[in-house]
């Protein structure tokens, strides 16, 4: 049973990964660009992910603090004795820079329903730099995890 849970974890883990980071990354590298200066259709692919978003980091905190607590690296609460828990001291602090990059652009800045204005180019700009940042730190998520599983 336990490695059943195990690669359950995993497998939903990866699924997050993908809908999260693979969001902002297509968005960096296709829809910006392609429709950069269609304002409301972004607004609309803004507002339509929020839940894919919500859900997928629910299951990376769920899944995330299973495969953290059963990994061997894991040497404890606050424990940062080995390589493994440094990585991932720097991935955590990394996902919730990105939590709060979030909350400052779609609550504090209301850059979704900006964009559906009559003048959209300077949302679509401050959602570029956003979804930019995003993009940046998803694939420095991924770099972590990686370098974690080296150990």
């Amino acid at each position: 049973m336990p490695q059943i849970l195990i690669s359950l974890s995993t497998w939903l883990h990866a699924i997050a990964t993908v809908i999260f980071i693979g969001h902002f990354v297509l968005l960096a590298g296709l829809y910006i660009p392609a429709l950069s200066k269609n304002g409301p259709a972004l607004s609309e692919i803004s507002k339509r992910s929020r839940p894919w978003m919500y859900v997928s980091l629910l299951i990376f905190a769920i899944t995330g603090t299973h495969l953290m607590l059963i990994d061997s690296g894991y040497l404890g609460f606050m424990d940062f004795g080995n390589f493994w828990g440094i990585v991932m001291l720097v991935k955590h602090i990394l996902v919730f820079a990105m939590i709060a990059l979030g909350f400052w652009y779609n609550a504090i800045l209301r850059v979704g329903p900006m964009m559906s204005s009559n003048n959209p180019d300077q949302a679509i700009a401050r959602f570029s730099q956003y979804v930019n940042a995003m993009a940046v730190c998803g694939v420095l998520v991924l770099l972590l995890t990686a370098l974690a599983q080296v150990e």
